[in-house]
């Protein structure tokens, strides 16, 4: 009787730890076949749209994140870095000297020409901003009503997040002037911002550990899928202005690209466990209650919410090629001879939305016509559609 008690003791300890380990494990194996089935040997291309165009592949590069300011502006601000293919702090790229590394940009592109020969697209001249050599933007936000511009900063001394007022949008010449500049050690790996308001903000962390300063134990986060990524909030209406109130408030593995999809649920990729969380905002805390995992047959990158509440996951399909496509570049990169042909190559991409209604439907899929995709947004007014690319030339835009 005693070894039968044991036995059933043990056997339910068994049962709750495979209860417990079970949703990792289900992750993992998410993840694996992704990278098996999306090879670009089996990837099928697809288009759920005919009118497209690939726009300004001389004039814009390494674009990692866009937002859309809809209405009268018509407008997109884009955030672009041609020094990526020699500084990637996400990717583990990191090339000396640093005065050989270009710094990143910020844009305007004018879509409401959409149909004319002779679109407007105007780099942002930022103001009053010193450290504008070791620029090297991600993931940015608007705020229209305050008119102010976050950016996610890898900069060469450190991550930090830039605040920006943008001056009138409209202008030929448009200028954004620095603010302020926030760091801390819960900003430890920004890669996407999204803003509650004018004064709180959401940031995710891809990564606990810095691939910079721990490369082994950041690589082990990334293939392990632990959870050790995160989101912060961030509150600027402190009583201290040169101070903010910054709490963790939620752990994702690789949490990455950043949305509301509505007032009180924050969308959030999870690049490495092929996913995009659902979190409840609690309003007196701020802090976050997963609700709900939607499973990507990608790994999602950036997110954008359109106006009728649609989310829009861009991504890469198979990470091995982008990281092959990362390698190569940078050891390209070194013949300045070879300038011009280290930035042809490509990566799959992947676009797709989500609606409660309507489950997941695949809106764009290739192999390299227009590749490493990491934004898409959508001005259902315009019926226009812009896809940005990690490591490509220009942006893709289409109509529906």
């Amino acid at each position: 009787m005693a070894n039968s008690k044991w036995f059933a003791y043990g056997c339910a300890l068994l049962a709750i730890l495979l209860a417990s380990i079970y949703p990792y494990i289900a992750s993992r194996l998410l993840s694996l076949s992704v990278l098996l089935s999306n090879s670009p040997g089996q990837l099928k291309e697809f288009k759920a749209f005919s009118n497209y165009q690939v726009k300004f592949r001389n004039e814009v590069r390494n674009c990692e994140d866009g937002l859309l300011v809809e209405g009268e502006e018509g407008l997109a601000i884009l955030s672009c870095d041609s020094g990526r293919d020699l500084w990637n702090t996400v990717m583990g790229v990191f090339t000396q000297p640093l005065s050989s590394i270009p710094s990143g940009e910020l844009f305007i592109y004018r879509y409401q020409t959409f149909r004319r020969q002779n679109e407007t697209l105007s780099r942002i001249q930022l103001l009053d901003f010193h450290d504008a050599s070791g620029f090297h933007p991600l993931g940015i936000e608007y705020h229209k009503a305050s008119r102010q511009l976050f950016v996610c900063n890898h900069h060469f001394e450190g991550p930090r997040v830039e605040i920006f007022t943008l001056d009138d949008l409209n202008s030929p010449s448009p200028t954004a002037r620095h603010r302020r500049t926030i760091t801390s050690p819960l900003i430890h790996s920004p890669n996407a911002i999204v803003a509650l308001n004018e004064g709180e903000i959401y940031v995710t962390n891809d990564h606990f550990f810095q691939i910079r300063h721990h490369r082994l134990l950041a690589r082990l986060e990334t293939y392990a899928g632990l959870p050790s990524g995160s989101i912060v909030h961030i509150d600027l209406q402190t009583d201290d202005p040169s101070e903010a109130a910054i709490q963790s408030v939620a752990r994702v593995p690789f949490a990455n690209g950043i949305t509301l999809l509505n007032s009180s649920v924050l969308a959030v990729a999870s690049t490495n466990a092929c996913q995009v969380r659902l979190y409840t905002i609690l309003p007196s805390s701020r802090k976050l209650e997963l609700s709900y995992k939607i499973n990507i047959p990608f790994m999602p990158d950036n997110l954008s919410t359109d106006s009728r509440g649609a989310l829009l996951i861009a991504g890469h399909p198979h990470p091995p090629s982008l990281d092959s496509l990362v390698e190569s570049r940078r050891v390209c990169l070194k013949d300045p001879s070879l300038l011009n042909e280290c930035h042809n190559g490509s990566a799959p991409s992947w676009v797709a939305e989500w609606t409660e209604d309507s489950g997941l439907r695949t809106l764009y899929r290739t192999i390299g016509e227009f590749g490493t995709s990491s934004t898409a947004l959508r001005d259902t007014n315009s019926n226009l559609g812009l896809v940005t690319g990690l490591y490509e030339k220009g942006i893709m835009v289409w109509r529906e």
